[in-house]
């Protein structure tokens, strides 16, 4: 696999690429006919070490025969003017930032590869329901899950909110086929106002415009602000990188760090922190966490 290759996709596609096929009625090139491929969905099937297979995979990059046809928002059924044994490479996609304009094939999956694929013009060749995995060069820096008591992030002196387990039914992350008993819960009681965690380890990240990501599962009905302390020699440097908006139901996102930690060119190892003040148009703040993976090659 180029990596590099992958990389720079990741860096330089942001927004979708579509193909709007246009027939007339009195055809008279075969070429101009296209062939298609449907597309159902893609899951993610990761490994133990690799932490939860929970994914918000909403998108295709489509290549056939070495050639980008587009990105598609799934499901869909995806023309192509090709026909005969052809090459079809998919490679998953997100929404980088959880931004709809910001679609990208997400570095750390692998591209899935049909060869040969018989396309037959006017026929449609279903694909149908796609699984991905991680690539094996994703290094997987912090997973956390907070099955175990002893979970990696806490709260800061800065706060006057804790950050606890809880197995509340109506409140742990769930996925189907995964067993989860706990979640985190941080929640603004009394005159509480401010909330602040981090990681208990500090991580070496790359910072060459290597891709690195931040995954998580979250729910929160207050802004949350989520970034990383960067060590230098002689300070400590704090750069927000992205607020998460509040929402009713649990949500996957993933965040892209690559252009903080680069920038941070000054720090050796970085923390990662949530924080969230509390809205004054509620009465209760609560913030839910899950499943939080850092990610980098």
């Amino acid at each position: 696999m180029n990596f590099r290759y992958l990389t720079h996709i990741f860096c330089t596609l942001f927004f979708v690429t579509s193909l709007t096929m246009m027939t007339s009625c009195d055809k008279t090139d075969d070429e101009d006919i296209p062939s298609y491929i449907s597309i159902d969905s893609i899951s993610l099937n990761s490994q133990y070490q690799q932490g939860t297979s929970s994914h918000k995979i909403t998108d295709a990059w489509v290549y056939v025969n070495n050639k980008l046809i587009g990105a598609f928002e799934l499901p869909d059924t995806i023309p192509v003017l090709a026909s005969g044994p052809s090459k079809v490479v998919i490679y998953p996609g997100v929404r980088m930032n959880g931004v709809a304009s910001t679609r990208i094939p997400y570095p750390f999956y692998n591209f899935i590869t049909y060869n040969p694929v018989n396309l037959v013009r006017e026929k449609v060749y279903p694909l149908g329901k796609i699984t991905a995995t991680y690539n094996s060069e994703t290094v997987v820096a912090w997973n956390e899950d907070f099955e175990s008591n002893n979970f990696s992030i806490d709260t800061t002196q800065n706060t006057d909110v804790k950050l606890i387990r809880t197995n509340d039914e109506d409140k742990v992350f769930k996925y189907p086929d995964e067993t989860s008993h706990y979640s985190a819960l941080a929640e603004f009681t009394g005159d509480s106002t401010v909330f602040e965690s981090v990681s208990h380890s500090s991580f070496e990240l790359p910072q060459d415009g290597t891709a690195v990501f931040l995954e998580l599962n979250y729910k929160t009905n207050t802004p949350l602000t989520i970034g990383v302390y960067g060590r230098t020699a002689t300070y400590t440097e704090q750069q927000a990188v992205f607020v998460l908006n509040p929402n009713t139901a649990w949500n996957k996102i993933y965040i892209n760090l690559t252009p903080t930690v680069t920038y941070l060119s000054a720090c050796y190892d970085f923390r990662i922190y949530f924080k969230a003040m509390k809205s004054e148009d509620i009465d209760q703040a609560e913030i839910l966490l899950d499943n939080i993976k850092l990610l980098h090659f």
